[in-house]
């Protein structure tokens, strides 16, 4: 088992507000699953992602990517619209994953549930180089009149 890690679609026009803290309630910054159309497009990029290999002897739309340089990756692309992802010294290829993702699909975040972050490319690229990534809350981005 390696790091855990999730692709995740956020509310419509929360990516510029990243990084967030995950939390419950009105405020909680998460979008649900993706439809199975969104779904089916981001697990045919997933596919076409360089090193990708679909698993057969797996669940369906599992996917192991192991780069020449180190690092693997499996992500399992579930049939009700989340995608888990399970890095094995690999947060380089996430991140390259995420911006591959993010041309079919803008409002997503890369969840890092240890943390309870939400993050984009600019602020998971911060954590990897070990700087404080000041996440902040969602509520200081919403409206409570209007949520």
């Amino acid at each position: 088992m390696g790091y855990p890690l999730s692709i995740v679609r956020i509310k419509k026009g929360l990516a510029a507000a990243l990084p967030l803290a995950v939390t419950d309630g009105p405020s909680n910054p998460l979008a649900g699953p993706f439809d199975g159309f969104t779904r089916a497009r981001l697990s045919y990029a997933i596919g076409k992602f360089p090193y990708a290999q679909k698993l057969t002897d797996r669940v369906k739309d599992t996917f192991e990517i192991e780069a020449p340089g180190g690092g693997r990756l499996e992500i399992l692309v579930t049939a009700d619209g989340y995608i888990f992802i399970d890095s094995q010294a690999g947060l380089e290829l996430v991140l390259a994953l995420f911006i591959e993702l993010r041309n079919v699909c803008v409002d997503i975040a890369i969840e890092d549930p240890q943390r309870g972050v939400l993050h984009d490319a600019v602020s998971f690229r911060e954590f990897l180089c070990g700087e404080d990534t000041a996440e902040k809350p969602l509520k200081a981005y919403v409206d409570h009149d209007a949520a």
